[in-house]
């Protein structure tokens, strides 16, 4: 099976065997030879791709307003490709995959992988949209990425600050930020022993609350000091430099609930369309970071930005 070749191209299938509809789980492998897999449904006939680069432990189909968004994109003449990349869930025992143990910078390479999955498909325009985390992969990967000129627009769901809001929630100290600081003291300390691979405690990762742990290799490049993230949407920093240099229309939409920009949502937003002037920003009443009950919304909004660019 090649880089880009869905299963059922394949030579698994019997060579008579008819092909009624094209199986919609796709795989990749990237160039340090780690598969992927994704949701890929395609239009008839149509130029243009939508795909969705997944949050935090997230997946390809568990960002719900994906279905939402396929029964609206592909009527339209809009293909779907929504992609896990190797953040996807906790930890994958069998690849030593997942959240706990990403390099952030290593989006890069999985975001190569599918931009060319959909070169190989033939699409002449490429949307790369992320949410949460996932916003940030992508814009990193606008000032970084192999296939970046191929990108024809750029759309950010939920836009987080990861790095700083470990430190900042809403403005205001963090309460974590002295047991987040404990916890770098001791990833460094493994990684200096040659033992990075070893997992911090199971609450060890999340600016609101942990909810997972983290390698020490992978805490210290997520929330130290020479951390990528400051490249990607550093809020609480005041500037966006990698964001202000993307020349491409930008669609923003975000909630108005817990959201994960460490200063408070509205300066946000403001920075964002200060820093960038191809920035049209969408701000979502009672809503909050997943979408949830306002996926059809959603869809309207992303819909209607990717018809007019």
């Amino acid at each position: 099976m090649t880089a880009f070749q869905a299963v059922v191209g394949s030579s698994i299938l019997p060579a008579r065997t008819k092909i009624i509809m094209r199986y919609p789980i796709v795989q990749v492998k990237t160039r340090d030879d780690l598969w992927l897999y994704g949701l890929y449904l395609r239009a008839d006939k149509n130029d243009t791709v939508f795909i969705n680069i997944h949050g935090t432990a997230s997946n390809f189909y568990e960002e719900y307003f994906i279905e939402i968004f396929a029964n609206t994109f592909l009527k339209e003449g809009v293909s779907i490709l929504s992609t896990n990349n190797r953040g996807a869930g906790i930890y994958d025992a069998y690849q030593k995959s997942g959240a706990a143990v990403e390099k952030f910078e290593d989006c890069l390479i999985d975001i190569d992988a599918w931009i060319e999955f959909a070169i190989g498909e033939g699409y002449k325009k490429i949307i790369l949209s992320g949410h949460s985390l996932g916003t940030e992969k992508t814009v990193y990967y606008m000032s970084n990425g192999k296939y970046a000129n191929k990108v024809t627009s750029v759309i950010l769901l939920s836009p987080a600050d990861s790095y700083g809001s470990h430190q900042m929630l809403d403005g205001e100290t963090n309460p974590r930020l002295v047991r987040v600081e404990e916890l770098l003291k001791e990833a460094q300390s493994l990684v200096e022993q040659d033992h990075g691979d070893m997992f911090l405690q199971r609450d060890a990762y999340g600016s609101r609350e942990g909810i997972m742990p983290k390698s020490a290799e992978s805490f210290m490049d997520f929330l130290g000091p020479k951390s990528k993230l400051l490249d990607a949407l550093p809020f609480a920093a005041g500037r966006l430099g990698a964001y202000g240099k993307i020349k491409l229309p930008i669609l923003v939409v975000i909630g108005d609930q817990k959201e994960y920009t460490a200063i408070p949502i509205k300066n946000a937003l403001e920075l964002m369309a200060k820093e960038n002037k191809n920035t049209e920003v969408h701000q979502m009443k009672n809503c909050g970071h997943d979408f949830q009950e306002k996926e059809k919304e959603l869809a309207d909004i992303v819909l209607k930005f990717i018809q007019t660019h």
